[in-house]
């Protein structure tokens, strides 16, 4: 799992962030929200998934099969709610749906994951990094960094310095994809996480100034 991390700082008022941190959250805001985002494919299952009317739930129905036995015992069926189920959504879309609150709170003061999960070829590294050949196919990352500079520039009133972290986390190990120093498999040894009254950090993971959405994003796409 691969975390960017941006920061915002203001010069006027000495804070991690600059806008009114006064601001409360609803019980409804403040839950964790899950979506499934299903990949388009030519033979979609019709037979075994159904989407609810108001999507945001999905039944699965495994048929029975004497030569393969049953799934999970006696179990054939799967009832399913989420926050929203995002089938042949476009990229624009699925950040409207999962992350442009998430960001806005994010400027608000409030601390905020968008977790991607997914087995392989699923489309994980689409829905967040996008296809870097195409601006309208970008993922959530990069349009939850411009969302960012764009609230930057209406500040007109307050100095802020953006900072950009990358963080990888394989096999409980941590690499700093933006760190110049060397590393093998073992991972970044200096790292660790720590807690402290502000909050949890990453101890020795580099934080690098991004002036710029196109410093920010060439950031992105040049971790290694």
């Amino acid at each position: 799992m691969s975390i960017p991390c941006i920061s915002t700082t203001s010069d006027t008022r000495n804070e991690t962030c600059w806008f009114d941190s006064k601001v409360t959250m609803s019980a409804k805001e403040n839950k964790v929200h899950a979506f499934v985002r299903v990949k388009p494919t030519a033979n979609f299952p019709e037979d075994m998934i159904k989407y609810g009317p108001d999507n945001k739930s999905i039944d699965i129905y495994i048929r029975r099969d004497i030569r393969k036995g049953v799934v999970n015992n006696k179990q054939t069926d799967w009832s399913f709610k989420l926050d929203g189920v995002l089938h042949n959504a476009s990229q624009d879309s699925v950040y409207d749906a999962v992350a442009r609150d998430l960001v806005s709170q994010a400027l608000n003061g409030y601390n905020g994951t968008i977790m991607c999960y997914g087995q392989t070829g699923a489309g994980k590294t689409y829905t967040m990094t996008g296809a870097t050949e195409s601006y309208k196919h970008r993922g959530i990352i990069p349009r939850a960094i411009q969302q960012v500079y764009r609230a930057v520039e209406e500040r007109i009133d307050q100095s802020i310095t953006v900072r950009m972290s990358y963080l990888e986390i394989y096999n409980e190990t941590l690499f700093d994809l933006l760190s110049t120093v060397p590393h093998d498999m073992s991972g970044d040894t200096h790292m660790a996480v720590v807690e402290y009254p502000q909050g949890v950090f990453v101890k020795g993971l580099s934080m690098h100034p991004a002036s710029h959405e196109e410093d920010a994003l060439n950031l992105l796409f040049e971790a290694r």
